[in-house]
């Protein structure tokens, strides 16, 4: 697991001190395994709470695109903390998530969602256009056969986070 950790921190940070990311394929299975490490990078590079604990709970609100490529990620260490993966079907499963992955099935629910996660300190993530609008912290966007992301500020202040800023000078847009 300790070799998947530094592969995928290693490849991603590669390509982001490059200012390109890494090319997606029309394969979806390959975006979605690229997606996964844009999430790990993320959490990566988010300042948690802390009193956080010792496990970093990703989550997927809805359908599941990741699949294998999230699973992989079970295990493995940021910081001091180890990664476990959820699905979840209802945003009443969320509360216990500290990073969010919303499909853009359920991207509707986004209000919802906050008004069950309350100031908990969740990374809310998403990879459907206009998302940020509605009070996501992070959007990946998939254009030209590149994956590439968007961060909220504001709302990602408003639940008691904070991104590197490391992290942002490679976003494509910031809202502030």
């Amino acid at each position: 697991m300790r070799t998947l950790t530094v592969l995928l921190s290693g490849c991603l940070l590669a390509a982001f001190s490059l200012g390109a990311m890494p090319r997606a394929h029309a394969d979806s299975a390959e975006e979605y395994r690229l997606k996964a490490a844009f999430l790990y990078n993320f959490a990566s590079f988010t300042d948690w709470p802390e009193t956080l604990g010792d496990t970093l709970a990703f989550c997927v609100y809805g359908e599941d695109p990741f699949g294998a490529h999230l699973d992989a990620l079970a295990g493995t260490a940021i910081g001091s903390r180890r990664i476990a993966v959820h699905r979840a079907r209802s945003v009443e499963a969320l509360p216990r998530c500290d990073l969010v992955y919303v499909s853009p099935a359920m991207v509707g629910n986004l209000p919802r969602l906050f008004d069950v996660l309350g100031r908990n300190a969740t990374l809310v993530v998403t990879d459907a256009p206009g998302s940020l609008q509605h009070g996501a912290m992070l959007n990946m966007n998939t254009a030209a056969g590149r994956v590439t992301f968007s961060a909220n500020l504001a709302a990602t202040r408003r639940q008691g986070l904070n991104l590197s800023a490391k992290l942002l000078r490679l976003a494509t847009e910031v809202v502030q």
